[in-house]
């Protein structure tokens, strides 16, 4: 029932209290809420506790822009979700939708009015999620990290059972408001175009009809579903005053980019955190010095089957055709993207779009050089390339051409330290 990153669901309960069995990523050896955090921003609030970064009085759009340069995470990155669901609902309406900003490893999220929320990576951990408030007057900057309210959402089946992050479709009434009984869909490569983006604003062209810049007329607010409709909006200035924003756009690529990097980053923590479990167990019980990694045991089971979900992820296998003539962005997004990531000598790239029937020309998710797949287990990553290797094989029968698995080993081959073709 939540349809974007940020979202928070706050339970009133009336009984008795029933005490709630931990997560297992709050339970040893992980101790997530409890553990101390070693990401960027982490460190930038210890430099602001020790004055070592000070910040003049700003509005809440150029204190935005700071965080945004301080994480290195592009401004032409925003997209806008105008449902009320996420912490900061009261704010959210139609004429004022958040905005979502993200790099490989950083999500930070802003509403004009309020504060500015991040999900952001740390080695050990995974996502670890901040709320930062404003400085006002004489005031510093506050930063927050955040447990509780947002692991309510950010750790459940939607999220591999992890903590992470989601990107949902929902039906909106016109105050904004998501209606339960037109149902939600929670949105991953494998989603039609049809069924993405109700509740958020959406700017490009796509040759198949979506749900995003419409809600349900008061007229009409108990008659539910709405079907897909074409959308091209170039610009969002017909429907709000963008000169509150940093972009006058919502990128429909943008949006699909968010959507394939928040499905891949939570499939990568749950492949560390199961790991780091399976070892703390497979370590209390063992009676002599066995191999903990041997392939009889419970870890490397567990870094297998991983190494197996994440190659399917990685490789695009469940991804949606794209009908028609595809998609078509506005220039500054897919430029940025581009220059953001890593080339060969020849100028080949994962990050290189084709938008036509599918998103990449070569389909390997470049969040194979993100800090979340860098930071996984030794064996899981030793299982994943495995299983890569495989799947890229001429004689292996899948999705992938002959061609483009050649071309991938080669950029891979170059430019990824581990992987040798």
């Amino acid at each position: 029932m939540k349809a974007a990153l940020f979202s928070a669901l706050w339970f009133c309960c009336a009984g008795p209290y029933v005490m709630a069995r931990p997560d297992f990523f709050e339970l040893a050896p992980i101790h997530y809420s409890e553990t101390a955090s070693e990401d960027a921003l982490a460190v930038l609030s210890r430099e602001l506790a020790e004055g070592r970064w000070t910040v003049p009085p700003l509005s809440g759009k150029d204190f935005l822009r700071l965080i945004l340069e301080k994480l290195d995470v592009p401004v032409e990155s925003q997209v806008l979700v105008f449902s009320k669901t996420s912490l900061q609902n009261s704010l959210i309406s139609q004429g004022n939708p958040r905005a979502i900003y993200f790099s490989m490893n950083t999500y930070v999220a802003w509403v004009p009015g309020g504060k500015v929320e991040v999900i952001i990576e740390d080695e050990k951990l995974g996502p670890v999620f901040y709320t930062i408030e404003p400085p006002v007057a004489d005031r510093l900057p506050k930063i927050v990290r955040a447990t509780d309210s947002c692991l309510q959402c950010h750790a459940t089946s939607r999220t591999e059972g992890v903590p992470g992050m989601f990107v949902r479709s929902v039906v909106p009434d016109h105050n904004s408001h998501p209606i339960l009984s037109a149902g939600t869909s929670l949105v991953t490569d494998a989603t039609p175009i049809k069924e993405r983006w109700g509740g958020w604003y959406v700017t490009g062209v796509s040759s198949d009809p979506h749900l995003g810049n419409r809600w349900v007329p008061s007229n009409e607010a108990n008659g539910g579903k709405f079907p897909a409709k074409m959308s091209n909006l170039r610009q969002l200035g017909s429907l709000i005053d963008t000169s509150k924003y940093l972009q006058e756009t919502s990128d429909i690529v943008a949006l699909m980019v968010l959507e394939h990097q928040c499905s891949m980053h939570n499939l990568l923590t749950k492949a560390k955190l199961n790991y780091r479990r399976a070892i703390y167990f497979q370590e209390s019980y063992r009676e002599t010095d066995e191999d903990l990694t041997s392939p009889e045991g419970m870890p490397w089971k567990t870094a297998d089957r991983a190494g197996m979900e994440i190659v399917n992820s990685l490789l695009f296998t469940d991804e949606v055709t794209f009908g028609g003539d595809g998609i078509q962005g506005g220039e500054f997004f897919s430029k940025v993207f581009l220059e953001r990531g890593v080339e060969t000598s020849k100028g080949r790239s994962l990050r290189v779009l084709r938008l036509y029937e599918r998103m990449f020309k070569y389909r390997c998710s470049y969040m194979i050089y993100s800090k979340s797949f860098h930071s996984l287990p030794p064996l899981v990553k030793e299982r994943t390339f495995y299983h890569l290797k495989l799947a890229l094989e001429d004689d292996f029968e899948n999705h992938l051409g002959r061609r483009e698995k050649e071309g991938i080993r080669q950029i891979l081959a170059e430019t990824l330290p581990g992987f040798k073709n």
